[in-house]
């Protein structure tokens, strides 16, 4: 017999893009009337680095939210962090110091090289020592040997070195690997020490390789490119495992990440998919399929808190059977799965 209602705990985004301005109002009550807390990334065309900045976002983001809503703050790791920038960063209420390596994805030409970590480790030391999270988006975007550029579905994959170097040496620092899209990356991860988590989407456990390129890598379907990529099969299928698989060291951050429909339409298109109005429909299905449903409140709700000392919400979501029909878009951004009848629905 199919279960027609599920009651969870309130749950929790440990990674979100909501923008700024006026993209920002259309987009975060989607998270804000569902979510307990989201962490709001701080990649804008101006990033989020300083005391300032931190708070003058998180007030943007608390004026169109219910105040039961706490996004968790980021800033971001350029070039010109420092240690005392980092100690008025957590003064401030910042949680997370984030890191998109150099031109990796959107907004994040100020970012640091991977190979430059290594001369950051005073800054990571205060970070660890401020009880902050270390959040990074692990790509490599050229060859350190060759010097060429790495095609973009191999990135994720040949980071693992340099995280692996990073988790030595910055023994006992909180990290959290963004949004893993490759079995080879979930076994690092499941194998690495205590303070190594990572965060999954649902996009990357629905999308695969094929959904979104040619054969020749062209981009077929700009509405599905994200960064990382989406991978093959079979790393589509290792997201689904471990995520249903009641591991802690896994948890909900869905990435997503709105742009104007225009903008997607274009011979370059911007990376990043507007999930936020799907998530929890969507995932109730994929446990639900993988007939693991009673395991979908720790994912959402319990690990990433536990992971970042939260207290677990108090509040309570009700989550029940029934067709609806996705949107194709909202204020001229392209929602995932637009067009389809799914089965769950938030009350």
């Amino acid at each position: 017999m199919k279960i027609k209602k599920l009651i969870i705990r309130q749950p929790d985004d440990m990674h979100v893009h909501f923008r700024s301005g006026l993209m920002l109002q259309n987009v975060v009550p989607f998270t804000a009337h569902i979510f307990g807390r989201a962490v709001a990334m701080g990649n804008l065309p101006v990033p989020i680095t300083t005391l300032e900045t931190a708070r003058a976002y998180r007030k943007e983001i608390k004026d169109i939210s219910p105040k039961s809503f706490n996004p968790i703050m980021s800033a971001m790791m350029t070039k010109d962090i420092t240690p005392e920038k980092i100690r008025k960063l957590h003064k401030a209420g910042v949680k997370v110091l984030k890191l998109i390596p150099a031109s990796t994805s959107t907004n994040s030409s100020e970012g640091i090289a991977l190979n430059e970590l290594r001369n950051y480790l005073p800054v990571l030391e205060t970070v660890k020592k401020a009880g902050m999270i270390f959040s990074i988006h692990a790509e490599l975007i050229h060859n350190p040997k060759t010097g060429k550029e790495i095609p973009e579905i191999q990135r994720e994959e040949m980071a693992i070195p340099f995280l692996g170097h990073l988790v030595s040496k910055a023994s006992g620092l909180k990290i959290v690997v963004e949004h893993a899209s490759t079995r080879k990356i979930i076994e690092f991860v499941k194998k690495a020490p205590w303070n190594v988590a990572a965060t999954l989407t649902t996009h990357h456990a629905l999308v695969n390789y094929g959904d979104v390129f040619d054969s020749q890598g062209r981009i077929l379907n700009p509405f599905l490119y994200c960064k990382p990529v989406a991978k093959t099969a079979d790393d589509q299928e290792a997201v689904i495992e471990v995520m249903t698989s009641d591991n802690p060291k896994f948890f909900f951050g869905s990435d997503s990440a709105p742009h104007l429909i225009w903008k997607k339409n274009s011979d370059e298109p911007p990376a990043g998919i507007f999930t936020a109005p799907v998530v929890l429909s969507l995932l109730c299905k994929i446990f639900e399929r993988e007939k693991k449903l009673e395991r979908l409140e720790n994912f959402v709700s319990r690990f990433g808190a536990e992971f970042y000392g939260l207290p677990l919400n108090k509040g309570k979501i009700t989550l029940e059977r029934g067709e609806w029909l996705v949107p194709e878009e909202f204020e001229g951004v392209k929602i995932f799965k637009g067009e389809e009848i799914l089965q769950w629905q938030v009350v």
